[in-house]
C-alpha cells in the first residue's frame, strides 16, 4: 500500500479511536491482511503506538496479520463430519490446492481452514466457501465446487 493510498483512507475515516478500526478494516479489505509495513505507516501518520495497532489487529477476529485468500474454505472436522469423511475431504483439498491447513494458495484465491462444527450434521460431510454451505460433499465433487468460486 502506498502512502497516498493510506492517506486517502485516513482522510475518509478520520483519525480518532473509532475511525482507527475503520481504517484497519479498509486496509484489510484492500490488502487481504494487515501488513506490518502498512501498520508502521499508520502508526507514523497517526502518531499511534504500534502496540495499539497490534492490539486491535489481534483482538478482533475479523483482522489477520497474514494474507488470506479471496475465498475462505472452512472444512468441518467435527465428530459427524469426521466420521462421514471430513478428513478425506480436507486432505483432498489440501492436495488439490497445494496448501497446508490454515494456509493460503499461492495465487491468494483460497484459504483453507479446519473448523470443529458448522452445525450441519445432517448433511455431513460439510464445507463452507465464504457463506455458501455444501453438504454431502464427496472428493469427486470438489473440483466442480471450487470452479464456482473464481
Amino acid at each position: 500500500m502506498t502512502k497516498e493510498e493510506l492517506n486517502s483512507i485516513i482522510e475518509e475515516r478520520g483519525t480518532g479511536a473509532p475511525p482507527l478500526v475503520g481504517i484497519l478494516q479498509e486496509i484489510q479489505k484492500r490488502e487481504h491482511c494487515l501488513p506490518f509495513r502498512t501498520l508502521e505507516m499508520v502508526a507514523e501518520r497517526l502518531a499511534t503506538p504500534m502496540s495499539r495497532l497490534y492490539s486491535l489487529a489481534t483482538f478482533y477476529k475479523s483482522f489477520t496479520l497474514k494474507p488470506v485468500g479471496r475465498h475462505a474454505i472452512d472444512v468441518c472436522l467435527g465428530t459427524t463430519c469426521h466420521v462421514c469423511g471430513g478428513r478425506r475431504i480436507m486432505d483432498r483439498l489440501l492436495l488439490a490446492l497445494h496448501v497446508i491447513e490454515g494456509g493460503t494458495t499461492s495465487d491468494h484465491r483460497f484459504t483453507v481452514t479446519p473448523v470443529r462444527c458448522l452445525g450441519c450434521c445432517s448433511i455431513a460431510p460439510v464445507i463452507r466457501i465464504d457463506s455458501t454451505v455444501y453438504g454431502h460433499v464427496t472428493q469427486s465433487q470438489l473440483a466442480k465446487i471450487l470452479e464456482k468460486h473464481d
